[in-house]
């Protein structure tokens, strides 16, 4: 049973552009940081350096790979945790994470670092690169373990409703960045030695930063130790944190195969122009991983709320923003010259070739990107096979077409990449089309989100206007009759409702009247959860409810119903997240008599 009236896109866009705008610009920053090292090192040490630093990236991908697979999962649990307001879990959660990442990082650091030279001896073909390679992996890999604790921080605070903190940390960790490749680069001359401690000076800037928001008091996030929940909570972390893991995982193996190919067919320049495209395409993952960071926490919410239809919303509304961010970065590949001249070349055979082959290879971000977006749905709706399953045949097509792209005559192995993700994604489309006309329970096509559930729900925006309000109350009042809730229950959430949305249009005044704030109630056999969402200043109720209880008899005695509010129904919480202010109401049921 649901609402009749529609829920309308307002705040779960506004969540999203919210979290999207800083996630984007944290990753942007990121991204920037380490093209900037390309561009330095090109200019300054060479093209060689480029290639060498490319050469070696798989095994960087690995220290991302292993924080996605302990930070990712862990951050979409807390995710439905502070939706389902377990304060418990976040906190045991969040703590056998940092264990984890700083146990594990250290001894993938340690690794990676002592056998630096049998690594580059496995994965060179050149060796005339072998140099540079050995001290740019080397030296990075020693504090890789920075990079993997930044990563899982940088997850935590923004989930937490804080994306501007990260984004502020990733700008400070990248100006950091900047000021140590001069210096190391340009002023030291350590040249690729100094690119990799300049990144590596960019993650414990971060991490600074990061750790002084965390120890406040509206953090979410404390310390507290797990006890025997510890490997129960270390294994479901790598079970949600697997599909995205496997994903970045077949990206590093995708790289190191692709580097071969093309330089067994084209040599040294075609592994210089791979490079460049590679940068590109490192660069798309600027929006998508924006946008998938996105989707798991704010996603990870709506989840914890048991509110599909807002994910349902949220998802259309990324991969609308996907394709046109993607589509602005092809328009930039297609200026000419322009990405060439960013590089270090400047003309000659080699830039005229680097622009027809940048047009080509701008071909395949747009569905790339989009199948990128749907794995992270799929994932959230616990869909992990289909995720994986698609994420690996992204990569298995991707190197057999390039290769055989390469090896038939008048063909050139560039047109690959676009073959391959238009494949993936038409084969995507027809399996998840094919899977919601033979599923159980009916599922959206393409995202694979339920549309129904066996829960009664009441879903609906409310306008900023107290006839609406009203309307919307006498719904949710019929709503709890119609699915049975007992009278004090009934009467008791009634009240909650009454006061906190007529006190979200009372202070409503000077708004888009088309604007609104959510409604989304949802009643199992657990018990009924409410949360009310509003893009308005921040305002915490339940901290002016108890202020009121100290107030009582003063002159500045005010919010009686916040203060009736909160002592009817004890388990209600609030936290300003993404921009709006949401309250988390449950009553249990099972607490009745």
């Amino acid at each position: 049973m649901s609402s009749e009236r529609k829920r309308n896109k307002f705040i779960v866009s506004k969540a999203l552009m919210n979290f999207v705008a800083a996630a984007v610009l944290t990753a942007a920053a990121t991204q920037l940081a380490h093209t900037a090292d390309s561009m330095i090192v090109g200019h300054i040490v060479g093209q060689d350096a480029v290639s060498a630093i490319n050469m070696v990236l798989p095994f960087v991908e690995v220290l991302n790979c292993m924080g996605f697979l302990i930070c990712f999962g862990a951050n979409a649990m807390c995710a439905q945790a502070i939706g389902s307001g377990d304060k418990n879990k976040v906190a045991k959660t969040f703590t056998s994470t940092i264990i984890t990442v700083m146990t594990l990082g250290l001894l993938v650091s340690a690794v990676i670092s002592y056998y630096s030279y049998e690594i580059v001896d496995i994965m060179s073909d050149e060796p005339r690169l072998d140099g540079m390679a050995y001290d740019y992996i080397h030296h990075y890999a020693m504090g890789g373990w920075l990079q993997m604790l930044s990563y899982g921080l940088c997850l935590f605070v923004a989930t937490d409703g804080r994306p501007r903190m990260v984004t502020r940390a990733v700008v400070g960790g990248a100006l950091m960045n900047g000021v140590m490749d001069v210096l190391l680069i340009y002023v030291l001359g350590m040249g690729v030695e100094g690119a990799a401690l300049g990144s590596l000076s960019m993650f414990a800037m971060n991490i600074i930063i990061l750790a002084y928001y965390l120890h406040k008091p509206e953090s979410s996030y404390k310390l507290k130790w797990p006890g025997k929940e510890f490997f129960t909570i270390f294994k479901h972390n790598i079970k949600e944190g697997a599909p995205v893991t496997l994903s970045n995982s077949l990206m590093a193996i995708t790289i190191l195969l692709l580097n071969h190919i093309v330089v067994t067919y084209l040599g040294a320049d075609g592994l210089f122009i791979w490079s460049v495209c590679l940068q590109m395409l490192l660069l798309s993952y600027v929006f998508i991983d924006g946008i998938i960071e996105s989707l798991f926490a704010v996603g990870g919410v709506l989840v914890g709320e048991r509110d599909l239809r807002g994910l349902s919303i949220l998802v259309r509304q990324a991969l609308l923003l996907t394709g046109t961010l993607v589509a602005i970065l092809i328009i930039f590949m297609y200026i000419p010259g322009l990405v060439g001249h960013l590089f270090g070349v400047h003309d000659g055979a080699l830039a005229v070739e680097l622009n027809r082959v940048l047009r080509i290879f701008a071909l395949m971000l747009i569905p790339f990107a989009t199948t990128q977006i749907l794995l992270s749905c799929y994932q959230l709706v616990g869909h992990e096979k289909t995720s994986v399953t698609t994420a690996t045949a992204q990569t298995f097509f991707m190197v057999v077409t390039v290769w055989l792209m390469a090896e038939i005559e008048n063909f050139e192995l560039w047109w690959g990449f676009v073959v391959a993700c238009v494949g993936v994604l038409i084969l995507q489309l027809l399996f998840t089309f094919m899977r919601s006309k033979i599923a159980h329970s009916q599922i959206s096509p393409l995202t694979m989100i339920p549309e129904e559930t066996k829960d009664y729900t009441f879903d609906r925006s409310v306008k900023y206007q107290r006839e609406d309000v009203h309307q919307a109350l006498d719904e949710i009042d019929q709503f709890m009759k119609t699915a049975g809730v007992k009278r004090d229950t009934l009467f008791s959430v009634n009240l909650c409702c009454e006061e906190l949305m007529t006190n979200i249009a009372r202070y409503s005044e000077g708004r888009v009247t088309q604007h609104s704030f959510d409604v989304h109630l949802c009643i199992n056999k657990e018990g009924l959860y409410v949360t009310l969402k509003d893009a308005g200043k921040p305002f915490d109720p339940i901290k002016s409810g108890k202020m009121s209880d100290e107030n009582i008899g003063k002159e500045e005695y005010k919010h009686l119903g916040l203060r009736l509010v909160t002592n009817i129904i004890p388990d209600i919480s609030y936290k300003y997240m993404y921009g709006q202010n949401t309250v988390f109401i449950h009553k249990n049921f099972n607490s009745e008599k």
